[in-house]
């Protein structure tokens, strides 16, 4: 298993934990203090190891300060995690257990190298239950953040709907080449094979849906072209773009520093175009 680690200062167990993933079998990438060239606060850390489980970069991340509390504050503000503070073993297996837990924070300051490896121990043994009332509350956490995203469910504001061929197949590319998370479906099944789908990226959301030439929704492939170009906000183009591509997206044009932007352009399967790009001044947001 891959996990994202950071902590914002390397003291305490901030010098064990990448040791004692590897002692364990696990692969790890590190963010803040562990890691050169980037921002140490625990807010930009945090944020940045929990982007990595959202986006489907690790399996599970941990975050680490001084209380674990703005850790696991900023861990939880994107979208998809769900962070839980630990302080000992029967608390991790709680969280991995009943909250379905993929981001564990931890205190710099509480947390000893033994405590560190009972945690470690009891958060990687621990899958989430499969009980419907336990399933019933994760699936209610997400649709809670879900609500409180303009675009999401219910925000006024305009979603793009693409047209396409193959809408299963689509509404799995997605997943796999963006990090998307399907919110919404309607068909898509053996019974009724055509979908609609609504799909999140971050706090964005669009659709995806099988064309249907009768009402004059013709997908790239039947146009010879499409008529839309979508633009994708993401912390590291480049990343984002190999990403795509590895999972089945044409590279049109590699990711350069233009017009104020880092911007790439992938085709996906499907024949729609995606610029992928961030701004150069004022990142990250805020």
């Amino acid at each position: 298993m891959r996990v994202s680690v950071s902590a914002d200062e390397l003291t305490g167990i901030a010098g064990l934990l990448v040791g004692e993933l590897e002692r364990r079998g696990h692969d790890t990438i590190a963010h803040g203090a562990l890691a050169g060239g980037e921002r140490h606060d625990w807010a930009w850390a945090s944020e940045a190891a929990a982007r990595d489980v959202a986006e489907g970069r690790a399996q599970q991340g941990i975050v680490c300060c001084w209380t674990g509390t703005g850790a696991s504050i900023a861990a939880n503000k994107v979208d998809g995690v769900r962070a839980a503070l630990c302080l000992d073993a029967a608390t991790a297996v709680g969280a991995r257990k009943w909250n379905d837990a993929n981001v564990l924070a931890m205190s710099l300051r509480a947390t000893s190298e033994a405590e560190l490896g009972e945690i470690l121990d009891a958060w990687l043994a621990t899958n989430a239950s499969s009980e419907p009332d336990d399933r019933a509350n994760v699936e209610h956490l997400r649709k809670l953040a879900c609500r409180a995203q303009p675009g999401v469910v219910t925000q006024p504001g305009v979603v793009a709907q693409l047209s396409v061929r193959r809408g299963r197949d689509a509404v799995e590319f997605y997943k796999a080449a963006l990090g998307a998370v399907e919110v919404y479906r309607v068909g898509g099944s053996d019974v009724h094979e055509s979908v609609v789908s609504q799909l999140a990226v971050g706090t964005t959301s669009f659709w995806v849906a099988d064309e249907s030439p009768e009402h004059l929704n013709l997908s790239p492939e039947s146009l010879g072209g499409a008529t839309v170009r979508m633009l994708l906000v993401v912390a590291d183009p480049d990343a984002a773009i190999a990403r795509a591509v590895s999972a089945g997206a044409i590279e049109v044009r590699a990711a350069a520093d233009e017009h104020g932007w880092r911007l790439g352009r992938i085709e996906d399967p499907f024949g729609h175009h995606w610029e992928i790009g961030r701004p150069l001044i004022s990142w990250p947001p805020g």
